[in-house]
C-alpha cells in the first residue's frame, strides 16, 4: 500500500500538472545551485592535497578557473534559501487570499501543522545522512560519553545545529546546518507574514518585507569586523577544509586516509569567527528567505493583474545588464585585491549575499511572470524548464545531504584519489559527474523505498486519526 516503486521511480523524470508549467523554471535554478554546491565541496577537498600559500601549487590554484568561480559556488546556497522563502510565502498568501484564517485557527491548527509537515519533510533525509555516517564511520568527540554523543545528534534532529559550535559537529552531517536554518525560517517567517497580512491595509506586505530585509542588511554591516574577520586574506592563503574542521577530525582524517595537512592549527581563527557570526546564525541568513518572500508577492500581484502590457525592452535589458555586471564582479582574481576602507568593506560583506540573491530572484521572476509582462524572458524560461533538470531537482535535497561524505570517501580513500595529482579544476570537473551520479543513485533508492512510503504512511494515519475524531463527536 505504501510502496509504489515503479510509480515513484518514474516520477523522478516527469512533472505533475504538465499543462501548467508555471513553476517549472524552479527546477533549473535549483539544479544549477545543487551542482555548484557539490563543486564547492569538491574544490575544498582537492585543495587539501596542495601546499598552502606561498607554495607554487597554491599559486597555480589561485590562477585556476576553480578559484575564479568560487564565489558563485559559495553563494549558490542563497538560491536554495530564496526558493524556500518563495514557495513558503506563495503557498501562504494564495491560501489566505481564498480564506484568511482567524488568529485562533491559525495558531491552534494551521501554524503547528505546517511546522510538523516541514519537519516530517526533512526527517527522512536526515535519517539517510545518519545511515551514511554509520556506514562510513566517524570518530567520537575526544573523551565524550554516550550522553554527549546523544546531544551531538539531538541538535540535528531538533533543527538547531547552526547554533552549536561546529567543533562538535559530525563531518558527514555538516550540510544539515542549513536545514536547521530552513526549519527555523518555517517557524518564524509565517508569523511575520501573518502579521503583515493583517496590517496590509496600512502598509503593503511587500514594503513590510522590504523593511525586514533592510534590517537584516544593517545587522550584517554592524556585526562584521574587518580586523577580526579578514576572510579575504584567509581564503587566498589557506585551504578551507582543514581550517574549519575540528582538530580531532583532522587527526582522524590524516591517520585514516594517510594524509598530511600542511597547516598550522589554531584554537580559534578568523574564518571560524566569521562562520559563527556571519554565516551560521538565522539572523545572518534570513535575508535570502525574505527576498524569496518578496518575489512571491510580486508573482502573485502580476498573476492578479495580467493585463496586456507593452514591452519595455530598455528597462528589461538594463536590469539584465546589472545582473550580468554583478556576476562578473564576483569573479575572483589570482591577486589579493587591496583592502578598501572599513566602512566600504562592511557594506560589501553585509550586502554581498543579498545582491546575489536579488539577481537570482530577478532571473527567476523573468521566467515566472506572465508572457505579457515587460520583464518576461522566454529563453530563460525554456532553459530553466528543460526536462534535463527534473531528476537533479527532485533529488536535490537528498543529494545535498549525502554528497559531501561520498565525495570524501571517493577522493581520500577511494578510486578518485589518483586525481590529487591533477589540477584542482581538472579534478573537480572529472569527479563532479561521478559524485553526482552515485549520489543520485543512492538518493533515488532511498526516495522510492523510504521517503515516499513514509510520506504515504503519514498521510494515511493522519487521515485515520482525523476520521476517528469525527466519529467520536
Amino acid at each position: 500500500m505504501f510502496w509504489q516503486i515503479q510509480r515513484d521511480f518514474s516520477s523522478l523524470f516527469t512533472r505533475r500538472n504538465d499543462k501548467d508549467n508555471h513553476f517549472h523554471p524552479i527546477d533549473g535554478l535549483r539544479s544549477i545551485s545543487n551542482l555548484l554546491i557539490i563543486s564547492l565541496h569538491l574544490v575544498a577537498i582537492f585543495t587539501t592535497f596542495i601546499s598552502p600559500y606561498p607554495h607554487s601549487q597554491w599559486v597555480k590554484y589561485l590562477e585556476s578557473k576553480a578559484f575564479a568561480l568560487s564565489n558563485y559556488m559559495l553563494f549558490s546556497l542563497e538560491t536554495f534559501f530564496m526558493l524556500s522563502g518563495f514557495l513558503l510565502t506563495y503557498k501562504l498568501i494564495t491560501q489566505w487570499n481564498r480564506s484568511f484564517p482567524s488568529m485562533e485557527l491559525f495558531f491552534q491548527r494551521e501554524y503547528p501543522i505546517s511546522i510538523l509537515k516541514r519537519a516530517l519533510r526533512f526527517w527522512p533525509g536526515i535519517l539517510l545522512a545518519s545511515l551514511i555516517l554509520f556506514v562510513f564511520g566517524e570518530p567520537f568527540y575526544p573523551n565524550s560519553s554516550y550522553i554527549f554523543e546523544f546531544f551531538r545528534n539531538l541538535n540535528i534532529w531538533m533543527f538547531f545545529q547552526n547554533y552549536i559550535d561546529f567543533e562538535y559537529w559530525y563531518f558527514s552531517l555538516t550540510p544539515l546546518w542549513s536545514i536547521s536554518i530552513d526549519m527555523q525560517v518555517h517557524i518564524l517567517l509565517p508569523l511575520f507574514i501573518y502579521l503583515f497580512y493583517l496590517i496590509r491595509k496600512y502598509i503593503s506586505i511587500f514594503k513590510s518585507l522590504f523593511f525586514l530585509l533592510i534590517i537584516s542588511i544593517i545587522r550584517g554591516i554592524i556585526v562584521f569586523n574587518p580586523e577580526t574577520m579578514p576572510i579575504g586574506s584567509v581564503a587566498y592563503h589557506y585551504p578551507s577544509l582543514p581550517l574549519l574542521s575540528p582538530l580531532h577530525l583532522n587527526h582522524w582524517l590524516q591517520n585514516n586516509y594517510n594524509l598530511t595537512f600542511q597547516l598550522q592549527y589554531k584554537e580559534t581563527n578568523a574564518m571560524k569567527l566569521f562562520m559563527q557570526q556571519m554565516y551560521l546564525p538565522l539572523d545572518a541568513r534570513i535575508g535570502s528567505f525574505i527576498i524569496g518572500a518578496m518575489l512571491a508577492i510580486k508573482i502573485i500581484q502580476n498573476s492578479l493583474n495580467s493585463n496586456n502590457t507593452k514591452p519595455k525592452t530598455f528597462k528589461k535589458y538594463f536590469f539584465f545588464g546589472l545582473v550580468f555586471l554583478h556576476l562578473l564582479s564576483l569573479l575572483q582574481s589570482s591577486d589579493l585585491p587591496p583592502s578598501p576602507p572599513d566602512f566600504i568593506l562592511r557594506f560589501l560583506v553585509g550586502t554581498g549575499r543579498q545582491l546575489f540573491t536579488l539577481g537570482q530572484a530577478f532571473i527567476l521572476f523573468s521566467a515566472l511572470c506572465p508572457p505579457t509582462h515587460p520583464y518576461h524572458s522566454r529563453w530563460i524560461k525554456t532553459f530553466l524548464s528543460s526536462s534535463i533538470w527534473i531528476p537533479i531537482s527532485k533529488l536535490s535535497y537528498l543529494v545535498y545531504l549525502i554528497h559531501l561524505r561520498i565525495s570524501l570517501e571517493l577522493i581520500f580513500g577511494g578510486p578518485l584519489r589518483f586525481l590529487k595529482t591533477y589540477s584542482v579544476t581538472q579534478a573537480t570537473l572529472i569527479s563532479l559527474p561521478i559524485v553526482l551520479i552515485l549520489s543520485q543513485i543512492i538518493s533515488s533508492i532511498w526516495y522510492v523505498l523510504a521517503e515516499k512510503p513514509i510520506e504515504r504512511a503519514i498521510k494515511y494515519y493522519s487521515k485515520r486519526y482525523q476520521l476517528s475524531k469525527i466519529d467520536m463527536k
